[in-house]
């Protein structure tokens, strides 16, 4: 089962950190890489991202939980990330945490079937790391014009 907690918090970096201990019970970590999955739906408005102090929250929590080796991996709908890594702070984290850096719109594919031939959908599928963790945010709402 999937456990989820909400928290409201005017600083990113302790509402995620106590969002996280609300469910530490809940959290195995693996013997292997954990992928953190922040948001970057563009990389040409840092608004349209998480903030690399609720990753970095992340990071803290399950490097005292023993985990060594991290994935960021992103895939935003408008731009490539890598510029965005450097000009958001994201790349600074490999300076306290060992990181691999993914950009999901241009790493190697595999196809997955989305149903079978009744339309049911297929068994969950997983990727190579253990542990997935996505950070998701309610951000104001901004008139685009």
């Amino acid at each position: 089962m999937i456990k989820v907690s909400i928290v409201g918090s005017a600083n990113r970096f302790e509402g995620v950190t106590e969002s996280l201990r609300l469910i530490d019970g809940e959290v195995s970590i693996p013997d292997r890489a954990v992928m953190v999955k922040p948001n970057f739906v563009t990389t040409r408005k840092q608004l349209a991202t998480t903030q690399v102090d609720a990753t970095r929250a992340i990071l803290e929590y399950l490097s005292q939980k023993g985990v060594s080796e991290f994935v960021i991996a992103v895939g935003p709908a408008v731009g490539t990330p890598d510029s965005s890594f450097d000009s958001y702070g994201y790349r600074a984290l490999a300076d306290d945490f060992s990181i691999e850096f993914l950009d999901l719109n241009s790493d190697d594919r595999v196809p997955v079937p989305a149903f079978d031939d009744q339309l049911n959908p297929p068994d969950p599928v997983h990727v190579e790391t253990a542990l997935r963790v996505l950070c998701c945010f309610r951000l104001p709402y901004e008139d685009p014009q």
